[in-house]
């Protein structure tokens, strides 16, 4: 089955587009009249046209803006620095994110997530003697009703992206070293966070950009009654035509249902709203 986006390319060439459409917009032959080398420059498939022209240009930044996947980062690795006004900016290697860019920060805790096991802690001591701590301390909170200063760890939602990978944390003093963050991830370019259930619909919207792509691509050439691959354009003009709601159709499936689908899809975002809307005891 793969990943979702050759599961749509497979499903959309198997779909009942016509294949001399797909042949016309996305098929880049290179005649090679002088015989030479060049003839390998410039050669694209269907396949590979759908997957730059529809899924690289249009979809894939779709879904980083619309969606995208949660992770908690430790900030340990990261560059800090005072900007004044109470503002910290942080900026975080490539190495931390393994080569991915944040879309968005949901929170930054005080704290290193790799300091305890199981909580965030100060960063004080050495790790092991440090998660004991936390897990000694959390038992005898449970036992005598209390909660713990590590337990809930002093919480930062007012951020701010200000560039790659970098954003400002408002509200905080510099003193604080030890950090860590729960962020928005973009995808992948296969899209590989996304759950299997849901491969069906990320191919209808696929298909939907395909048909959009088809007809911003093609209506002006068959209003001109060209001839390409032997074939009078204006003899595909009603097939064209069936296309022109195309657009439509793809934002408000994307609105509709793709957006519920990512959201489903993060496992964490939908952990993370579970727990919280468990009612506590204070």
């Amino acid at each position: 089955m793969g990943n979702p986006v050759d599961f749509a390319i497979s499903r959309v060439l198997n779909s009942d587009i016509s294949e001399y459409l797909f042949e016309l917009a996305f098929v880049n032959k290179n005649a090679n009249v002088l015989g030479n080398w060049y003839n390998m420059v410039n050669e694209t498939t269907v396949e590979q046209g759908i997957r730059e022209k529809v899924i690289h240009q249009l979809i894939l930044p779709d879904c980083k803006v619309g969606g995208g996947k949660t992770e908690y980062l430790d900030l340990g690795g990261s560059e800090m620095r005072s900007i004044g006004n109470g503002c910290v900016e942080v900026k975080v290697p490539e190495m931390t994110t393994r080569g991915a860019k944040i879309v968005s920060v949901t929170e930054c805790y005080l704290g290193s997530m790799n300091s305890a096991i199981g909580q965030l802690g100060v960063g004080v001591g050495n790790d092991a003697e440090c998660g004991s701590g936390v897990v000694n301390e959390m038992m005898g909170n449970m036992i005598n009703n209390l909660a713990g200063n590590k337990s809930m760890p002093q919480t930062y939602t007012d951020c701010h992206m200000t560039g790659n990978n970098v954003f400002v944390i408002f509200g905080i003093n510099m003193g604080t070293f030890n950090m860590s963050a729960k962020v928005i991830m973009e995808y992948d370019e296969a899209m590989s966070s996304i759950h299997p259930h849901h491969y069906l619909q990320f191919a209808e919207l696929v298909e939907l950009g395909v048909k959009a792509f088809l007809y911003r691509k093609l209506k002006s050439p068959v209003n001109e009654a060209a001839v390409k691959m032997g074939v009078a354009l204006s003899d595909i003009k009603d097939d064209i035509a069936e296309y022109k709601d195309a657009w439509s159709s793809y934002k408000d499936y994307f609105k509709n249902v793709w957006t519920p689908c990512m959201t489903w899809s993060d496992k964490q975002n939908v952990h993370d709203a579970q727990r919280m809307g468990i009612a506590r005891r204070m």
